[in-house]
């Protein structure tokens, strides 16, 4: 909690601004706006400095669709500061920074949204490509890239790479080169070849190629992933629809080229996802920590779904469907997609972003998209919707709680304890130390003491990891312990549990049972037990442990006739 100073501090910042959740909701619920119009426009007249009210004027602007002015008011702002200050709630909550860049309403993560319901403090940082250090950022507890990927933030995601390199701090969502992978051809590329879900290619046509096809000569089965019309078409670097449509002959392709005039266009194939009905389903979920949480379900009679234009406010029976998908969607949607999920998460790689999929006939998933700054919001009216305030603050409960695990994680001592040893829980340093952590919890001893013991065990032994199964056994020995891997192990007794990574591709990973929870030493919060069903590649535990099966396997193959009671093993 912060002292009284502190928040006075707070309340004087002078680049204390309303941010988007207040702004944009007074505009979306229709409420009458002159009276922040009328404020901030006066705090620019009498104070041309007031950054802050150039910062807000620029979030009005582009609510009620200025996007000109709003650029140039975002513009005066960020030439006057660079940092700005949104006060949720009681403002007793963490401090949380926030990198973003120049942009509209999708260039960064709407984290705004996110917390609009807490009491954190948002401490937003603008950076662009020239940044040349985070030197000034101010204090904080926690840190989030929220930068989102586009062709104009690609330079900027780059510089962020290169400045977050060594970051020390809590942070989410440092990787800015996954973000800049979020394209729709890099998301499809990232999901070819999962069983589980189709994610379309998505090519990039040059404008001379588009002319080529529209004018048959060039067949379409030319452009790879489209074998035949009818193909969905739209300008590289365009969101919600702009520009989009579904192209059925080479006319329709050379009337839409006449006009639209973008130099490069994605070329995807159409998959019709139509249900039974006749209706298109399109929902939008979030992951946090690798976990999924509902944001909406849109159903239309048009292929092309948009939650706004999609009718959920004129029929009630597509927001009873909504409600009732929003209901039963971590024993339902979520298990029958769980593998999907895993896949996701593991492809992507990143701690917060959001999809926009649907359910296709054959259970597979279709993604059309994936990225860190898509809207997820709890603007809609209540006398409507009222069946999504709790699935969204569900979201919003989920996205504080891993801000404060990471904050957890930081301290010297974790919350969490070990049930077998009562010591602290012992997490990551190193993308690959999951087996020193691992061990570290089994034994009892520190991520030190392991790491001495591994360097002991063989020389070469890099720190940091990875560590090779036999330097583990040796580790083990050395700490008086015999350990045995199988395919099963006792659910009473603590283990060492090999999964496949939820966080990289075609790697496994190390987590620990301390015989009563799953305590992954990573920052995915995707481990489970349902996880270890599906992904489990072994078990690690102690040979005295495992006397009670081993034993019992002897007496189940004496009396199969395969081997007597007194054989040895």
């Amino acid at each position: 909690m912060k002292n009284a100073a502190a928040l006075i501090e707070t309340f004087e910042n002078p680049n204390l601004i309303k941010g988007k959740a207040p702004i944009v909701r007074a505009v979306f619920e229709g409420r009458d706006i002159s009276p922040i119009w009328d404020e901030l426009f006066g705090r620019v007249s009498a104070d041309p400095t007031d950054a802050a009210a150039f910062l807000d004027v620029s979030i009005l602007l582009h609510a009620i669709g200025e996007e000109d002015k709003a650029v140039l008011s975002q513009k005066a702002a960020l030439e006057i500061s660079r940092k700005y200050r949104i006060v949720n709630g009681r403002g007793t909550g963490p401090n949380v920074l926030v990198f973003v860049t120049a942009g509209d309403f999708m260039a960064n993560t709407p984290i705004e949204f996110l917390l609009e319901e807490s009491d954190a403090n948002i401490l937003l940082h603008y950076v662009d490509a020239d940044t040349a250090d985070l030197n000034d950022v101010p204090e904080h507890d926690v840190a989030f890239v929220a930068v989102g990927e586009s062709a104009a933030n690609l330079p900027v995601l780059e510089t962020l790479h290169r400045l977050l390199q060594g970051w020390a701090g809590p942070i989410l969502n440092n990787a800015p080169r996954r973000i800049m992978d979020l394209s729709r051809d890099g998301v499809a590329e990232a999901l070819k070849g999962e069983p589980s879900i189709l994610a379309p290619a998505a090519v990039r046509v040059s404008r001379d190629a588009i002319g080529q096809l529209a004018a048959g000569e060039i067949e379409v089965a030319s452009i790879p992933g489209n074998g035949s019309w009818p193909v969905i078409v739209r300008p590289v670097g365009t969101h919600a629809g702009k520009g989009m449509e579904k192209i059925s002959t080479p006319l329709e392709l050379s009337a839409y080229l006449n006009s639209q005039a973008e130099a490069e266009f994605f070329v995807t194939p159409f998959i019709d996802y139509s249900g039974p009905d006749g209706k298109f389903r399109k929902q939008r979920i979030a992951f946090i920590n690798g976990r999924a949480y509902a944001s909406h379900l849109a159903v239309s009679k048009h292929w092309m779904v948009h939650y706004l234009n999609a009718g959920m406010t004129e029929h009630e029976d597509r927001r009873a469907e909504e409600a009732s998908w929003m209901a039963s969607f971590d024993s339902d949607f979520s298990v029958r997609h769980a593998r999907s999920f895993d896949a996701l998460h593991r492809r992507l790689g990143l701690d917060y972003f959001a999809i926009d999929c649907a359910e296709l006939a054959d259970g597979r998933l279709l993604v059309f998209e994936a990225d860190v700054a898509m809207i997820v919001h709890s603007m809609d009216w209540q006398s409507m919707f009222h069946y999504k305030k709790s699935a969204m603050r569900k979201l919003f409960a989920a996205f504080e709680d891993a801000l404060a695990q990471r904050v957890t994680r930081a301290a010297p001592t974790p919350a969490v304890k070990c049930a077998h040893t009562g010591k602290p829980a012992v997490y990551q340093k190193t993308d690959d130390d999951c087996l020193v952590c691992a061990l570290a919890m089994f034994t009892g001893r520190t991520y030190e003491e392991i790491e001495d013991l591994a360097g002991s065990c063989d020389p070469a032994y890099p720190r940091g990891g990875p560590m090779s199964h036999s330097i583990m056994r040796n580790v083990a020995n050395k700490c008086g312990v015999v350990l045995l891997s199988g395919i099963y192990m006792l659910w009473a007794r603590p283990a060492i549990i090999g999964v496949v990574s939820p966080t990289v591709p075609d790697t496994g990973h190390a987590v620990f049972w301390d015989g009563e929870k799953i305590i992954d030493p990573g920052f995915c919060g995707r481990v489970d037990r349902s996880y270890v069903d599906r992904c489990g590649l072994e078990f690690t535990q102690r040979a005295s442990d495992l006397e009670p099966l081993i034993r019992h396997d002897v007496q189940v193959s004496a009396l199969a006739g395969a081997v007597t009671t007194n054989e040895p093993l």
